[in-house]
């Protein structure tokens, strides 16, 4: 007070400047761990809903290969009547009227297939499908869905189907195939009534109309076939190559 000094002496500038400088490095570490443990929350969220989509693959991959199963027995059926009735055209083997009746009758069914696509689409539409590490597994996963060739084959069988006009041969009788009324329930059941065939088979089969129809028909179902193989082969590797991406995940 002698010397005219009051309060506490001044920081030097060099000593404050490294405070506020150690201050601010210190926040923006903290913004850094931050947004670091902030990116591993949202990768591993992300992880977690990729992993959920793989599991709804797969189950819809079981399915799929269920269906193309049961399809490829439906259409060994139709091509083995076909095979039957071909020979028969061709007298190499002997078949009762009713026999060739149910034969005839049975090549005129037919399946389409479609593949269940909820789960992918949802990936697509949600970009998830870009999360998925693995490069090949994205494009096995898209070349599978977007493969349209066993649908077509069998839309193509449909189409060959709905094409046919019984009404073309004046062989075949109208009343073959017929839908009747089931009188014994109070509710009306209408069913195929084919318990008795009216046509002649036996002409019918040998006739160019319907060589025409056997031909188209499995000329189609070995394009359906060829298909089918082929789908169940993606289909097998790509629920192969989910399994190995959920095991290493």
């Amino acid at each position: 007070m002698e010397k005219n000094k009051t309060g506490k002496p001044a920081w030097p500038v060099g000593r404050y400047f490294k405070y506020a400088l150690g201050e601010i490095i210190l926040v923006v570490i903290g913004i850094l761990i931050a947004i670091q443990l902030n990116t591993w929350k949202t990768e591993a969220d992300e992880n977690a809903q990729v992993l959920s989509y793989m599991d709804g693959l797969y189950s819809d991959l079981n399915q799929d290969y269920k269906r193309i199963n049961e399809l490829q027995i439906f259409y060994s059926q139709k091509t083995n009547a076909i095979q039957l009735l071909i020979k028969a055209s061709n007298q190499d083997t002997v078949l009762l009227n009713d026999e060739l009746g149910t034969l005839f009758n049975s090549i005129l069914e037919y399946k389409k297939f479609t593949n269940k696509k909820s789960i992918y689409l949802s990936m697509i539409n949600g970009g998830f499908i870009n999360k998925v590490t693995s490069k090949n597994l994205i494009n096995e996963i898209i070349i599978y869905y977007e493969s349209p060739y066993l649908i077509w084959s069998t839309e193509i069988y449909e189409n060959i189907m709905e094409s046919i006009d019984l009404n073309q041969s004046d062989l075949f009788d109208s009343r073959d195939g017929i839908i009747g009324l089931n009188t014994t329930n109070s509710i009306p059941n209408w069913q195929l009534t084919n318990e008795q065939y009216h046509t002649d088979y036996g002409k019918l089969v040998n006739s160019k109309w319907a060589i025409n129809i056997f031909t188209n028909l499995l000329k189609q179902s070995n394009f359906i076939f060829n298909n089918i193989e082929s789908y169940k082969v993606m289909n097998e590797n790509l629920r192969k190559e989910i399994e190995h991406y959920k095991n290493n995940s």
